[in-house]
């Protein structure tokens, strides 16, 4: 004998979407000292690439690796193009 199972009531939600409204669409404001820090934090970086760049150039045996490996890259690229 087939067991009866309990009835199941199909959902009544409705296939529409429901409407959101968007409490706050701004964008947050940003104020001047975050600005500024931002500013002095990206110079800062800046100047340690550079720095890294010169003692880079410096190293006579490591600029002899790079240059090999971008004339690879070259000859890649020209395959490519």
């Amino acid at each position: 004998m087939a067991k009866m199972g309990l009835p199941v009531k199909k959902s009544e939600a409705s296939k529409k979407p429901v409407p959101v409204k968007i409490v706050n669409d701004d964008a947050p404001k940003i104020d001047k000292s975050y600005e500024e820090r931002e500013k002095r934090y990206r110079a800062e970086e800046a100047l340690r690439v550079l720095q890294k760049a010169e003692e880079h150039k410096k190293d006579k045996s490591l600029m002899k690796d790079v240059k090999q490996l971008a004339k690879k890259q070259i000859n890649t690229m020209k395959k490519i193009c």
